[in-house]
């Protein structure tokens, strides 16, 4: 059996994805490169696990399941576009204002994901929405920054997914498996 690829992520509502749609057309039309991310995949990853078969998704499921058992509904709001610079090309994002439910969801999964048998992230969470990767800006980043509206976008979070990354046709989908609702969602 070959294994799937797959990621445990926040699923973003059309609303959010129409807005940060528009935020990444401004981004192409200030960028002579860049490789943006469909508007049907904008999500915000909580954990990558990988390559795993079918035997290892009950785990998974469970982690999420454990996890989701006694947390509440929360909001998280966008806070700012920002870059992570790679030479002369960046990975362009949007930033979600510091929020302690969000990160006290993020440590509960890993603990839950380390019961399963998967090791711990080594690095940082730094929750963001990935808009584009390798864009080259032919504009100043902090004038294109400048031109963007900012609202006090706000998200809903009543639930985990676990998504599978896969090619339909030659295009990257990320497809929903398994949701993992809250306990106090209606």
């Amino acid at each position: 059996m070959i294994g799937i690829r797959i990621f445990i992520a926040i699923q973003i509502p059309g609303d959010i994805k129409d807005y940060l749609s528009d935020v990444q057309e401004i981004l192409r039309e200030n960028s002579n490169k860049g490789r943006f991310t469909p508007k049907e995949n904008i999500h915000l990853a909580l954990r990558f696990i990988g390559e795993v078969g079918d035997d290892e998704l009950h785990k998974l499921k469970r982690a999420m399941d454990e996890v989701a058992a006694d947390k509440r509904n929360f909001e998280i709001y966008l806070n700012d576009l920002g870059r992570f610079p790679r030479g002369d090309r960046s990975i362009m994002w949007m930033g979600i204002q510091q929020n302690q439910m969000l990160q006290g969801l993020y440590s509960d999964l890993e603990l839950a994901l380390e019961k399963e048998g998967y090791n711990k992230e080594n690095r940082r969470f730094t929750p963001h929405i990935t808009l584009g990767r390798q864009v080259a800006l032919t504009r100043d980043f902090e004038d294109i920054k400048n031109n963007i509206h900012m609202d006090r976008t706000v998200i809903t979070i009543d639930r985990i997914t676990l998504m599978e990354s896969k090619r339909v046709e030659g295009v990257l989908k990320y497809i929903p498996i398994y949701i993992a609702q809250f306990s106090n969602s209606s």
